[in-house]
């Protein structure tokens, strides 16, 4: 009987130490902070490449794999399907972090910025976190959110997201990657910030409120949008006033993209200032100029009034006195030349 309970306790405390040998392991993998996301679409020659610009290998990362059916759930009706594009590239490291805000890098992205997956991370919910999104070439960086997004979910540090929060947080990037084709990266996503700071702020109840103020940001940042990009920017900020974020929680973050970007209104709004003044000048001088060109014409019709040798030509009043004139004189002459041929009749007689 003691023997039997010496065995079962030996086989507890094996059991137990099993645990403890295995658990460790398991738990460096599975909640290691760092995930790496891959394009599933990439070669095994690229996946190695991109692990290695991260700087993680398989023993120290969670390294996921990003499908384009994946992307597609949070970008179908967003994106076009040329946007969009039909394999999964792009790549990303995340690691959560417990302060310092949101650290962001770009690699190979032409068409996505770092303040634009920045703005985008802010509306999804992260509210700390280092990031870098990659490509082992050149690539619109569109899908680049979804493998952030599934990464930070992956990680220790992170958290389960909102579903609707990340399918408006892919949307806000779409919309403001095409609002950069038009006005310049930097630009519109400082821009689709600033609108998303007061509309989480004011909380607007209707939709023409939100134009508003969509519009008033766009006047005071000194840009000019057509029709098409206020409606666009509305519907997008619409969507935002609907998830009820909360300012004070967010207020840090949003400022933080205000001060990185003020710059770029402000170049912006100098240039513009400084296009004006130009072109005063520019309009003064033309000003200038055809006065002078208009008193030269005069001058030419003055000259172009005398004859060819220098004097000035007759006037019609003056034309008629000269022609009067010498019709007195012909008749004048004709009278005295009858006189001497009645004289020299009468002599002759």
């Amino acid at each position: 009987m003691k023997f039997n309970k010496l065995i079962s306790k030996f086989l507890v405390i094996m059991l137990s130490l099993s645990f403890v040998t295995v658990l460790p392991v398991k738990e460096a993998y599975a909640d290691a902070f760092k995930v790496v996301t891959i394009g599933a679409d990439l070669s095994k020659e690229q996946k190695e490449e991109m692990l290695k610009y991260f700087g993680v290998t398989k023993n120290d990362a969670n390294i996921l794999e990003v499908t384009n059916t994946e992307e597609q759930k949070y970008l179908k009706g967003v994106a076009s399907q040329k946007e969009l594009g039909t394999k999964s590239i792009s790549c990303s490291y995340v690691d959560p972090t417990n302060k310092n805000g949101l650290t962001i890098s770009t690699h190979n992205l032409y068409w996505v910025t770092e303040n634009m997956i920045k703005n985008a991370l802010i509306t999804a919910g992260i509210q700390n976190a280092n990031v870098k999104a990659a490509a082992p070439f050149n690539v619109s960086g569109t899908a680049a959110l979804t493998g952030i997004l599934k990464g930070f979910e992956n990680s220790k540090g992170g958290e389960k997201l909102d579903e609707n929060k990340k399918k408006v947080a892919n949307e806000e990037l779409v919309t403001t990657g095409k609002l950069g084709e038009k006005i310049g990266q930097d630009q519109a996503a400082g821009l689709i910030n600033e609108v998303k700071k007061d509309v989480i702020k004011e909380k607007p109840k209707t939709e023409k409120e939100i134009e508003k103020i969509v519009v008033n940001v766009t006047n005071n940042v000194g840009q000019s949008l057509s029709q098409e990009d206020i409606n666009s920017i509305t519907k997008l900020m619409g969507k935002i006033n609907k998830l009820d974020l909360n300012f004070s929680q967010l207020k840090d973050q949003l400022n933080d993209v205000s001060n990185k970007l003020k710059d770029t209104f402000t170049s912006e709004e100098a240039k513009s200032f400084w296009e004006k003044i130009k072109q005063f000048f520019v309009d003064i001088w033309t000003a200038v100029k055809n006065l002078f060109s208009s008193s030269d014409d005069t001058k030419k019709d003055a000259d172009s009034s005398k004859t060819e040798d220098g004097n000035k030509a007759p006037s019609a009043n003056n034309l008629n006195t000269s022609q009067s004139t010498e019709e007195k004189q012909a008749s004048t002459s004709t009278s005295t030349s009858s006189q001497d041929n009645s004289n020299n009749t009468s002599t002759a007689q």
